[in-house]
């Protein structure tokens, strides 16, 4: 296992995700679809804000920040994500509450750009089984 995690932070530059924010107006609500949809767990949760993060501590916190008003000149954020099988996960996001925008296809990259119940998009790009074989570390 130390082999595998000193591998994934020379790929890295030593750098990773720790944590990825996104403006919201209703938190609750994306507490439920976030949580769902990675398996997350609430850690910490403030007046106008949430934490969430994987059980196992794997992969990047999510940090939903409550706004007032979502505006189209501010950045909200994109997520990509990674699928074994990004049509079925694009297709169970949708019952969650996601919304499909379109298809992908660019060189190298397939899958959906969605958006989740308050339009912030985000990708879901097959990677196959092979992305997953690697901890996180």
């Amino acid at each position: 296992m130390r082999h595998h995690a000193r591998v994934a932070r020379f790929e890295t530059h030593g750098l990773r995700v720790a944590r990825v924010g996104v403006d919201c107006v209703d938190v609750d609500r994306m507490i439920r679809f976030w949580s769902r949809a990675l398996g997350y767990e609430v850690t910490l949760r403030g007046a106008e804000t949430a934490e969430l993060r994987h059980p196992a501590s794997a992969g990047p916190k999510l940090l939903l920040r409550q706004v007032r008003k979502l505006g189209p000149a501010r950045n909200r954020l994109q997520l990509d994500l990674y699928a074994v099988d990004a049509e079925r996960v694009a297709s169970w996001l949708a019952t969650l509450g996601a919304r499909r925008v379109r298809r992908l296809e660019a060189v190298g990259e397939a899958g959906y750009l969605l958006a989740d119940p308050e339009g912030n998009e985000f990708r879901v790009i097959t990677a196959g089984p092979a992305a997953f074989t690697r901890p996180f570390a």
